[in-house]
């Protein structure tokens, strides 16, 4: 059985969404579209010789018989193209962040909510390879109690796309809610968090550099993220716990070296080389595989539900509340 699959949206992403999707042999890409149709166009060339393209996703899906559509615009029109991909009939995989609001990602989540076919979010970075490592040791007792995670990723350069640099919200919803959804991959729902977001990049009109403290009973969080016009793009992540650690060095997305290790008690016991932009990669096939799985009766259901995808908004927006407030704020998970 082949999934007849359409992607709209074709900006930067596309290309490792592409590269994904043809990675499986149960599914084939047989349309693209995107609003500037020679970026659909360019897609095709490079990827999908034989797949039609489209300057609307309505027509896209009026004319294409598909089983899938993978949607990469712009935030602010993400609840506009997954209600027409629900109202097709076709599962619907829809890139982060849900929308660029709590409010219309809530009021969106309750209108796919009886959408019978699968109905996932692109969110991908917890399926880099070394942090599922990190996630199956602390789960087994690995680390002990963790006391202190640290996520950061602060990029030398402003973001290509340029609606990021125009909307309100700036580099922690675009990118930050990545570290957001990761932390709460390993520790869940925080209780509190304070927040303090600058503006260093004059072309970004949004914050361009974000730290953020949130807070759990026996662990303390820390999410830092930038947009910052300088020389070096710096990437880490860390987890200390009473009887073990874990250290990531490099670059969240596309670099080329990173260093992972594994400590217990004064000891390393574990210590690779990592290639960033090879998981990078890897990670759109494993959540890609895993959303054809579902399509194919293979799996139960996905990891990234619109639900998960809510939690970590939640948190995301609280972080925006406090830094507007100075105090730090609740994380009210009233996610329904």
């Amino acid at each position: 059985m082949k999934l007849r699959g359409g992607l709209f949206g074709c900006g930067m992403i596309s290309e490792f969404h592409l590269r994904g999707w043809l990675r499986i042999p149960q599914v084939e890409i047989v349309a693209l579209g995107n609003r500037t149709i020679a970026k659909a166009e360019q897609r095709r060339q490079q990827f999908v010789p034989d797949a039609h393209v489209y300057s609307s996703l309505e027509t896209m899906l009026e004319r294409e018989r598909l089983d899938f559509v993978d949607i990469l615009t712009a935030p602010a029109l993400h609840r506009e193209h997954c209600l027409l991909a629900r109202d097709a009939g076709v599962h619907v995989i829809c890139q982060k962040p849900l929308c660029d609001t709590l409010q219309d990602a809530r009021e969106l989540v309750r209108e796919m909510a009886e959408h019978p076919r699968l109905y996932a979010i692109h969110e991908n970075h917890r399926y880099r390879p070394w942090f599922q490592v990190i996630r199956e040791k602390l789960r087994a007792g690995f680390f002990g109690q963790p006391s202190l995670v640290k996520l950061e990723h602060l990029n030398a350069t402003a973001p290509a796309e340029r609606y990021k640099k125009e909307v309100e919200q700036g580099v922690l919803l675009e990118y930050g809610s990545h570290l957001v959804d990761m932390m709460r991959s390993l520790l869940g729902e925080p209780a509190r968090v304070y927040a303090r977001m600058h503006r260093l990049d004059p072309s970004v009109r949004g914050e361009s550099i974000v730290h953020a403290v949130y807070e759990y009973p026996d662990t303390t969080a820390l999410v830092e993220a930038g947009w910052k016009p300088a020389a070096m793009t710096q990437g880490s992540v860390l987890v200390v716990g009473a009887e073990g650690e874990a250290w990531y060095e490099g670059t969240l997305t596309r670099g080329q070296t990173g260093r992972f290790r594994l400590s217990r008690g004064n000891q390393v016991v574990h210590d690779e080389a990592r290639c960033p932009y090879d998981d990078y990669v890897e990670s759109f096939y494993e959540l890609e595989r895993e959303c054809a799985d579902v399509m194919l009766g293979r799996r139960a259901g996905v990891t990234q539900t619109a639900a998960e995808q809510l939690k970590t908004l939640a948190c995301t927006f609280a972080a925006y509340e406090s830094a507007a407030s100075g105090a730090v704020v609740e994380n009210r998970q009233d996610v329904g």
